[in-house]
């Protein structure tokens, strides 16, 4: 998805939601877990508007505040004046509940355990593990070698 950031009698200047986001988490300094960006209304002629949405979880007001204006002081120049929302991650037993992947995992480990059995359960789930690792790490060094 792209955003429209400004326009002008030469043409439109679109970014990249993906892009923003990446550009946003690598401005973050500390172990605060960002959400999402978005761009909105231009304040003034020259400048448009960005919130981005971090997590709030164990962080005290000082460190929120030097966030803040560590965020303003890099994207100034851009001419995006950036906002920062802070959230509160929901966690409870019911988000896992209403989660259809949640679901899924447990009736596939069921039919496993039913169909194959103890020994057969252990080594599906052995293999898969196998493979979510190895997939997350050629993730992890693409990223890495796209970077570099």
């Amino acid at each position: 998805m792209y955003f429209l950031w400004k326009s002008n009698h030469y043409g439109l200047i679109k970014i990249s939601c993906e892009g923003l986001m990446d550009f946003a988490d690598d401005v973050l300094k500390s172990r605060l877990r960002l959400f999402g960006v978005a761009l909105s209304p231009a304040v003034r002629k020259d400048e448009a508007g960005m919130n981005i949405v971090l997590s709030d979880e164990g962080i005290i007001p000082e460190t929120k505040k030097d966030v803040e204006s560590h965020f303003s002081a890099v994207f100034k120049p851009m001419g995006i004046k950036a906002s920062v929302i802070w959230a509160s991650p929901e966690r409870s037993i019911m988000q896992a509940v209403r989660n259809p992947y949640v679901w899924a995992g447990v009736s596939a480990c069921a039919a496993v355990l039913v169909t194959a059995g103890a020994e057969g359960f252990f080594w599906v789930s052995f293999w898969g593990a196998a493979a979510w690792f190895a997939v997350r790490g050629l993730n992890v060094l693409a990223k890495h070698f796209r970077s570099a």
